[in-house]
């Protein structure tokens, strides 16, 4: 241990008396006591701040202002030697400082009267103190990487990257700007990278700062490089050095956004200053921010019985069938509570909820939506409810919106749109995203589509390879559902969900596991190395709301729902390979995901670097002999055993990838979010007409009904018989939408007699290019031909779709008029029809159930009243069982289409679509009848093959 001693100058010396510091007076720099001054610090202060700890850190360290404010008195130890400093007053006015290395400080020198004034020989001997030499301005350090240069850090980090300066230098040119976008692909570095910023943020008093991570996982990472890289940080909020801009905060996101914010939330105002923000994995932390701006009821709770018992009419007249499905509790069966119901119904909907605004369920969530509840939709299923807005507030938290600096790190954020939907950036404010010139810094994938080298080949075939490669590599299947997740119970050594991912993650990390089914989860997950070798997404990602989900049934072939797909996709092959020098092999499987990937739109929704990655496989996989699961068990060979002319040929593939440049905005969401701050402010006139400008700038149907269905919610604040008439308008261009008021008159089907052939071979012609294309149809449309595997809507669409495949004339009728008509409605070529309802959610187990029954008597009436006498209607209930439940009754003339007849009925779809494959049979109508007769899909003979009677 060093001692240093100082005498004053000062007659009186640097002591305050016990009625200075019972007035809160300080020592100033001229040996004074005065008021505290926040800009300037004492010599008494900055040796009390070193005794917290401080380190360098490019600022103008408590260590340099002890110095100057104490030049003249005896000297300090180096700067690079200290560790701790302790102050204590001498009885004769004197200040000792102990320049601590390590160990406690001797009892003996706590007494009076120990410590003397060093000699002045002594003081002679002393180290020059070289930051007397330093310029005000010449100790504060704000370039990130200069920062870098000064910091106490470990051997592990000697200089940063090329890519990180690249970065850092480009923020640092405009980082001037409120809001600003860093794109740096997995394993760049991005945490050295935030935290660097943060603390150049900080040199420049623009404070506090905080790092904002999606879980808590990811805070313990970056607290942990914080401490290595020599940066002070703390995870508690309160801590007095984070407030005053000595530290940063590394926190979660929920954190930050939740009804009790300790940041403060609404008319709270701010509790917790924020002078500049990192949000790290922003793709990762939007979840959890629509997560934070919903309430979820289940159906065991009072809220929930009180609000579906307000708006139960509303909903009757929706759907009378699809009410008594949620009414019953059926988790699949779901209804959006219609715009004017919901705005009708807000005093008791208030009511309901404020009872119970201290639940565990709504005491989060509650305070963030209690004064937008108007704006609001309002999704119910069988087993719960949901409550959200268009956008998340996130300005709620002022604290977050106040700040001077808002900085986005993401690796695989190709919509920019959602830093103004879901953080409230300004559009018109946003800069073009920081993005690195090479995507060497992301690490190797082999990407394969087998169904699109081979479309023939099975999920059953795939699996077998998993398992095999599951027996030496860690192989992570990457599922959208629990349903989905029962295709793989028979192979998965461990499925991982909710409260089991952190621990089944932390298995794969310690060592070999095998395969292991991760289920909707794709994004904050991180599997390095060894943790993955081998990653599959299977099939489309689902989306994680009721709302999305009824937006989805809207824009799932829109521009703006490929967009969300793909950046889910995206996401999810970005969980395998988490550095530069990683490697994995990627599977897209199943025949949905295949055909969105590979269409030319969703390609270009991909980044560079993932094109240029599925570029190469594709052109790997044309040299094999034949395209069959072997050959491609072959190339994934290659990739794990690190053949080094794939190693090479793939880095090089990485090389040529140019990273995409400029801003990407959804217009269409953009003005969503636009429309629903306006409308925040009461001004519903000016919303409407964003609203109204963007739907005729629409770039699709799809996307224009979505646009006029929000149009309309908005123009019923202030003409609810125009929003009526713009609702019906949105209802023509897509039936998904909510139906108005007074429903849809309804369009009767015409009866097809014949030229069914010539139907089939126009259809196939205009739709598929490529035979390959085909058979990734059928094969979607096959997935969702199953019992207890898709939602009903799902079923029936799939129904429909069905029967323009073959050549038939089909409707919705239930879906599209809701004019208490069937589920399906076929016209078969001799002109009669097929009535048909789906139940393949059904799960009775004493047979098909009176209520069951009832819903097709009822159909069959209905089809009766709509049609001529002469019409032919046939009644077909789509039931895994074919025996009667208790009380129910045999519908005249009804068929069953049990699990027997579905599956004889996929088989046949199949190899239609294989024999449509050659040129020769889809030119020609006559080869096209005799296909048509062979499978039994020519009027009668459907009956007869598909379906059978009551048991």
């Amino acid at each position: 241990m060093e001692k240093v001693r100082a005498q004053p100058q000062a007659s009186h010396g640097p002591w305050l008396s016990p009625e200075a510091k019972a007035k809160g007076l300080v020592l100033t720099e001229d040996g004074a006591a005065g008021p505290r001054n926040k800009k300037k610090m004492s010599a008494l202060q900055g040796c009390q701040k070193m005794r917290k700890g401080s380190k360098p850190n490019g600022r103008d360290s408590s260590l340099a202002r002890f110095t100057r404010a104490w030049s003249g008195y005896a000297g300090c130890a180096k700067l690079s030697t200290i560790r701790r400093i302790h102050l204590f007053s001498t009885q004769g006015g004197q200040i000792c400082i102990l320049v601590k290395h390590i160990g406690k400080i001797p009892d003996t020198l706590m007494k009076p009267g120990s410590v003397k004034p060093l000699k002045s020989k002594e003081k002679r001997r002393m180290p020059i103190d070289f930051d007397d030499l330093l310029d005000d301005d010449d100790s504060i350090v704000i370039d990130p990487r200069d920062i870098f240069l000064t910091l106490d850090r470990d051997k592990a980090f000697a200089f940063p990257r090329d890519i990180q300066t690249e970065v850092m230098k480009d923020w640092f040119g405009q980082r001037g700007q409120p809001d600003t976008v860093i794109k740096l692909n997995v394993g760049s570095g991005k945490t050295l990278v935030g935290l660097l910023l943060l603390q150049s943020s900080l040199n420049e008093e623009i404070s506090p700062a905080v790092y904002i991570a999606p879980d808590k996982q990811l805070v313990d990472q970056v607290l942990a490089e914080a401490e290595a890289l020599g940066i002070e940080v703390t995870d508690d909020p309160h801590d007095t050095d984070f407030q005053s801009g000595d530290r940063i905060l590394v926190t979660t996101i929920h954190r930050l956004f939740n009804g009790k914010s300790v940041f403060g939330v609404g008319a709270e105002g701010v509790k917790i200053k924020l002078g500049a923000v990192v949000i790290d994995d922003a793709h990762a932390c939007i979840a959890t921010v629509t997560e934070q701006f919903r309430i979820e009821l289940p159906n065991t709770h009072a809220a929930y019985q009180e609000i579906l018992k307000t708006v139960e009419p509303d909903l009757r007249r929706q759907s009378h069938a699809r009410f008594l499905d949620v009414n019953s509790g059926d988790p699949r069966a779901m209804m959006e509570v219609p715009y004017w119901a919901w705005i009708k119904a807000q005093e008791e909907i208030m009511q309901a909820l404020h009872g119970h605004k201290n639940d565990d369920e709504l005491k989060f969530s509650y305070p963030l939506l209690r004064d937008i509840l108007p704006l609001c939709r309002c999704v119910i299923s069988g087993q719960k409810m949901e409550i959200e807005p268009d956008c998340p507030p996130t300005d709620l938290v002022r604290s977050f919106s106040r700040a001077k600096r808002r900085i986005y790190m993401t690796a695989t954020l190709a919509d920019d749109s959602v830093l103004v939907t879901h953080f409230g950036a300004d559009p018109e404010k946003l800069s073009d995203p920081i993005v690195p010139t090479s995507s060497q810094s992301m690490g190797e994938r082999m990407i394969l589509m087998p169904q699109e080298l081979n479309p023939e080949i099975t999920l059953k075939e795939i699996k077998a390879l998993l398992i095999d490669l599951a027996e030496k590599e860690n192989v992570v299947v990457i599922v959208p559902s629990k349903n989905a997740a029962k295709d793989w119970e028979d192979v998965a050594d461990q499925t991982l969900m909710a409260s089991n991912v952190v621990a089944g993650v932390e298995k794969l990390r310690d060592g070999h596991v095998g395969l292991t089914v991760l289920v909707n989860r794709y994004d904050g997950i991180d599997l390095p190395h060894d943790a993955c070798r081998v990653l599959v997404i299977y099939n489309l990602p689902e989306v994680a709301s009721f709302s999305d989900l009824t937006d989805m049934a809207v824009l799932s072939d829109s521009q703006s729902g490929l967009r969300r797909q793909m950046q889910r996709v995206e996401q999810g092959m970005g969980r395998g390979v988490r550095s530069n020098d990683d490697y994995c092999v990627v599977l897209l499987a199943g025949s949905k995901l295949t055909r969105r990937v590979k269409s030319p739109d969703g390609l270009k929704l991909l980044t560079p670097a993932t094109q240029a990655q599925l570029d190469l496989s594709k052109k790997i996989a044309k040299q094999l002999d034949g395209v069959d699961i072997k050959g491609i068990a072959g190339v994934i060979d290659q990739c794990l055993k690190r053949d080094p002319s794939w190693v090479k040929v793939s880095k090089k593939t990485l090389l040529k990838a140019q990273a995409k440049t400029g801003l990407v905005l959804d217009k269409a969401s953009v003005a969503v979010r636009l429309a629903f701050d306006t409308a925040r402010s009461g001004d519903y006139k000016a919303a409407a007409d964003l609203l109204s400008a963007a739907a005729n700038a629409a770039q699709d149907d799809d996307e224009k009904a979505w646009l006029m269905s929000k149009l309309a919610a908005m123009q019923h604040h202030l003409n609810p018989a125009a929003s009526q008439k713009t609702l019906l308008a949105a209802h023509r261009l897509n039936p998904n939408v909510l139906r108005p008021i007074e429903g849809i008159a309804y369009q009767k089907l015409a009866a097809q007699k014949g030229a069914q052939a010539a139907e089939v071979q126009s259809y196939h012609q205009e739709r598929f290019l490529e035979a390959a294309d085909r058979i990734l149809e059928v094969n979607q449309l096959t997935d969702d031909l199953r019992f207890q595997s898709v939602t009903p809507d799902k079923f029936e669409a799939a129904i429909d779709a069905v029967a323009r495949f073959i050549g038939l004339h089909s409707q919705r009728p239930e879906k599209q008029f809701n004019d208490e008509g069937p589920d399906n409605l076929w016209a078969l070529p001799d002109g009669s029809f097929l009535v048909i309802e789906c139940k393949n959610n059904a799960t009775s187990e004493k047979g098909i159930s009176k209520t069951d029954l009832g819903q097709l008597d009822q159909a069959m009436s209905w089809f009766f009243g709509k049609y001529t006498k002469a019409a032919t209607g046939t009644p077909v209930i789509i039931h895994p069982l074919r025996t009667l439940g208790d009380g129910a009754s045999e519908v005249e003339g009804m068929r069953i289409m049990t699990e027997n007849g579905l599956k004889k009925l996929r088989k046949a779809l199949a190899d239609f679509a294989k024999s449509l494959g050659d040129p020769d049979i889809l030119n020609s109508q006559k080869q096209i009848n005799e296909l048509l007769a062979t499978h039994g899909f020519n009027g009668v003979e459907f009956l007869k093959r598909y379906t059978t009677t009551v048991k």
